[in-house]
C-alpha cells in the first residue's frame, strides 16, 4: 500500500487503532518525531519543502536513516493532512506500546476523564510532561490521543511522555494494587481550595483526575476518588480551561507538602 493511501486512511480513529500507526504534520512536529525513539514508517514531502533550508536539513536526516520518502503534490498532501497548511511534510509513525509499571514511591499520574477537545488534550499532555508526571492515563470517552490535532498540540511531548489508554476497571485495579496503592484525587469546583489545604506530606503515590469541563466527573470516577481539590478564583469567574487548571494543580501537587481533605460520602 502506498504511503499516501496509508496516511489518508489514518485520518480515521479505527484505522489508527487497527494499524497502530499515526500521522504527524508540519516541520517542527516531524523534526521532533525524528529525534524521538518512535519508529517512523516514512514521510510524504512536497517539492516546496525541498526548496527551503530547513526542509533540506530534514530530508537529509531522513535520507541518512534510510527512511522511505514519497514526493507528492500540495493537493495530495492536503488530502492526507488534518491542517490546511501542513508545511509540505507529513510523517507516518508507529504508535508505541505503553503500559503502567508498578507505581514507585513519588509517582504522579494524570487521569483524563472523558476529555473530548483534542487541542486541550494535547496541551494537557504537554503540561503533564513538563511537570514530571510519571504517566498520563486516558479513560474511555477521551479523544484518541493519536488524533493529528492532539499530536500537534502536544508539541512533541506525546512522543516521549507515557500516555496509556485504558478502561476504568483496569485503572481501578492498578490504583488499588496491594502493597503500593495510589491515592486518587480529582479536580472539582466543589473540592477543597488548594491554598486552604492542611500542610502534610503528600501520599507516596498520587493520581489526579481532570474531567470534561461541562459534564464534570464521570459517576464511577466520582464514586471512587479519595479527595477533591479546587483552584480559588476571582468572583464572577466560573471555571478555568482544563489545561490551565491541570497545570496549576500538577505544579501545586508535585512539591511534597499539600494534602487534600477526604471526600465526604453520604451513606
Amino acid at each position: 500500500m502506498k504511503l499516501l493511501t496509508v496516511a489518508r486512511d489514518l485520518q480515521r480513529r479505527k484505522a489508527r487503532e487497527r494499524q497502530q500507526r499515526f500521522v504527524a504534520e508540519g516541520v517542527r512536529t516531524v523534526e521532533t518525531l525524528l529525534a524521538s525513539p518512535l519508529h517512523v514508517v516514512g514521510l510524504l514531502v512536497t517539492e516546496a519543502l525541498r526548496q527551503t533550508e530547513r526542509g533540506q536539513s530534514l530530508i537529509a536526516t531522513v535520507d541518512a536513516r534510510g527512511l522511505p520518502v514519497q514526493e507528492v503534490s500540495e493537493e495530495e498532501l492536503a488530502s492526507a493532512a488534518d491542517t490546511e497548511t501542513p508545511q509540505g511534510v507529513l510523517a507516518v509513525a508507529e504508535i508505541p506500546t505503553r503500559g503502567l509499571d508498578p507505581a514507585p514511591v513519588g509517582a504522579r499520574y494524570l487521569v483524563l476523564d472523558a476529555l473530548q477537545d483534542p487541542g486541550n488534550v494535547g496541551t494537557v499532555i504537554r503540561t503533564a510532561a513538563a511537570m514530571g508526571v510519571t504517566a498520563t492515563v486516558a479513560l474511555p470517552g477521551t479523544v484518541d490521543v493519536w488524533n493529528a490535532k492532539v499530536v500537534r498540540s502536544s508539541m512533541g511531548a506525546l512522543f516521549l511522555h507515557p500516555v496509556v489508554t485504558m478502561s476504568w476497571e483496569d485503572l481501578a485495579a492498578f490504583i488499588g494494587t496491594a502493597g503500593a496503592p495510589v491515592a486518587l484525587w480529582a479536580a472539582d469546583m466543589e473540592g477543597v481550595p488548594v491554598d486552604q489545604l492542611a500542610r502534610h506530606p503528600l501520599p507516596p503515590r498520587l493520581a489526579l483526575v481532570v474531567s470534561n469541563e461541562g459534564a464534570g466527573l464521570s459517576p464511577h470516577v466520582a464514586a471512587a476518588v479519595h479527595s477533591t481539590v479546587s483552584i480559588p478564583m476571582a468572583e464572577g469567574v466560573e471555571s478555568l480551561n482544563v489545561a490551565v487548571a491541570a497545570g496549576i494543580l500538577l505544579y501545586s501537587l508535585r512539591g511534597g507538602t499539600i494534602v487534600a481533605s477526604p471526600v465526604s460520602r453520604s451513606s
